[in-house]
C-alpha cells in the first residue's frame, strides 16, 4: 500500500515541473492525423487495439475533426439507430407521432448519411444485424471509421483496411500520469511515476486506473492484469520434443534388433 503521506492532497513546488508535462500535444496526434487524412480523402477504416489503448478518445476526436456521425451500441440496437438518426437530423417518429421501427429507421439513415461520416465504436459489440447493415452501407460509399478490438473473419470490419492502436511509449506514458498527479493535486516523486508508467505497459486508461487506486489507498503492486493466464507453449513444445524424441529412439531400437537376427 502507498504511505498516505505521498498521496496527499497537497501543493508542492514539485507541481511546477507537472505542470510543463500539459503542454504536451496529444498522444495521439499523429495517429490522428493520418486517421484524419484517410477518411477526408474517402477511405474508410478498421481501427484495432486492446481495450483501454484509447480508441474512444481517437473516435472523438476523429468526430470533431470532420463532424461526424458517433455511434455506439449499449445494448440496444434502436437506441443506437436513433442516436445516428439524430445526428443527421433523419426523422425517428412517423406521421402519427409513433416511433419509426427498427427497419424504417435504417432506411431513413441510409438515405439521409451520404456525404457524412460515420464512426462506429466498440464495433466489436455491435450485433450482426447491425453489422450487416453497416456493410451495406459501405458497399453503397458511404466512409466509416470502425474501431474495436478485433475484426471479424468476414463482413464489413474485414473489408477495410485496418491500422494499429499501438501502446503508449514510457514517456508518454509518465506524461499522462504526471498530467492526472497534477489535476488530481496528488503529490508523487519521480521513481514512483516511473514504476506505475512501467506496469501500465502503455495502457492510458489503465494508467489513469492505477492512479485511481492510489487516491483510494486501494494499490497493490502485486496485481497484474492479465496475470492470470499461463504461457504453456513452451510446455507443449518440450512434450512434443521428447515424444519425437521417444520415438526416434524406438525405431532406431526397433530397426536394430531387426538387423542381429
Amino acid at each position: 500500500m502507498e504511505d498516505a503521506t505521498s498521496v496527499e492532497r497537497t501543493r508542492t513546488t514539485s507541481n511546477k515541473r507537472v505542470r510543463a508535462h500539459h503542454n504536451r500535444q496529444d498522444y495521439r496526434a499523429s495517429l490522428t492525423k493520418r486517421v484524419v487524412s484517410n477518411l477526408g480523402e474517402g477511405n474508410s477504416l478498421m481501427l484495432i487495439g486492446e481495450p483501454g489503448m484509447g480508441k474512444t478518445h481517437l473516435a472523438k476526436l476523429v468526430q470533431t475533426e470532420l463532424d461526424a456521425v458517433y455511434a455506439i451500441y449499449t445494448g440496444s440496437v434502436k437506441a443506437c439507430l436513433v442516436a445516428i438518426a439524430q445526428q443527421i437530423d433523419c426523422p425517428i417518429v412517423n406521421e402519427d407521432g409513433k416511433p419509426l421501427t427498427i427497419d424504417r429507421l435504417k432506411e431513413e439513415i441510409a438515405q439521409n448519411i451520404n456525404g457524412i461520416i460515420l464512426i462506429a465504436d466498440n464495433v466489436h459489440r455491435f450485433p450482426a444485424s447491425l453489422k450487416y447493415w453497416l456493410e451495406g452501407l459501405q458497399e453503397a460509399g458511404i466512409i466509416m471509421l470502425l474501431l474495436g478490438t478485433k475484426r471479424d473473419l468476414e463482413g464489413v470490419s474485414f473489408k477495410m483496411p485496418r491500422l494499429k492502436l499501438e501502446p503508449l511509449t514510457e514517456a508518454d506514458t509518465r506524461s499522462l500520469i504526471w498530467k492526472e498527479v497534477s489535476v488530481r493535486n496528488l503529490s508523487l516523486p519521480s521513481h514512483r511515476v516511473a514504476e506505475l508508467a512501467s506496469r501500465a505497459g502503455g495502457n492510458p486508461m489503465l494508467a489513469k486506473r492505477m492512479i485511481d487506486e492510489l487516491e483510494s489507498g486501494v494499490d497493490d503492486p502485486n496485481l497484474n492484469d492479465g496475470d492470470t493466464y499461463i504461457d504453456i507453449s513452451p510446455v507443449l513444445m518440450a512434450a512434443v520434443g521428447i515424444l519425437a524424441a521417444v520415438r526416434f529412439i524406438g525405431l532406431a531400437l526397433h530397426d536394430r534388433s531387426h538387423l542381429t537376427k
